[in-house]
């Protein structure tokens, strides 16, 4: 049996399920916050993109090519150390932290723009043993977690603030 359309249900229901949790939950929550603070929310679920590096052992994605597996675990691994370096300098209220908070939402979602297309093509659900619960759970959460970091950012700059207090 083909794994894909099980995966893509998943995957396109879980991505409803975490902009529901997104928009009708937390960001309410999130409205009498500093800019800084409720981006820090969004930027945080990205520190656990090492998951990805997962796709690298062999017990856990058996027969994944490489030529998947590789560049996902470096995109993943280096939105994660954007991720902690965004989120140290989002509460330390460091001058960089607008542009840490730049960086980690916009290499994570080219990660995942490419990883995307690239998954599909090679059929990367058929790999995926251990591994399944990984992308069809995290993937959207890091999408919908992108979104609203861009969308916090660009709500900041439009309205004339600074990302963060000094």
């Amino acid at each position: 049996m083909n794994p894909a359309p099980f995966f893509i249900i998943q995957l396109l229901w879980f991505l409803v399920a975490w902009a529901a949790v997104a928009v009708l939950l937390v960001e309410p929550r999130l409205r009498g916050c500093s800019s800084d603070d409720a981006l820090s929310v969004w930027i945080a679920p990205q520190l656990f993109r090492v998951l990805g590096v997962g796709l690298l052992v062999p017990n856990l994605s058996p027969g994944m090519p490489a030529s998947f597996a590789v560049p996902t675990a470096v995109g993943d691994s280096l939105t994660a150390v954007l991720a902690l370096i965004a989120l140290t300098a989002l509460q330390r209220r460091w001058r960089t932290a607008d542009i840490t908070a730049w960086a980690v939402t916009i290499v994570g979602s080219l990660d995942l723009m490419l990883a995307l297309p690239h998954a599909a093509s090679i059929e990367a659900a058929r790999y995926m043993t251990a591994q399944w619960y990984v992308p069809v759970l995290c993937v959207p959460l890091m999408i919908v977690c992108h979104a609203m970091a861009a969308r916090q950012l660009m709500r900041a700059r439009r309205e004339g603030r600074v990302v963060v207090s000094s």
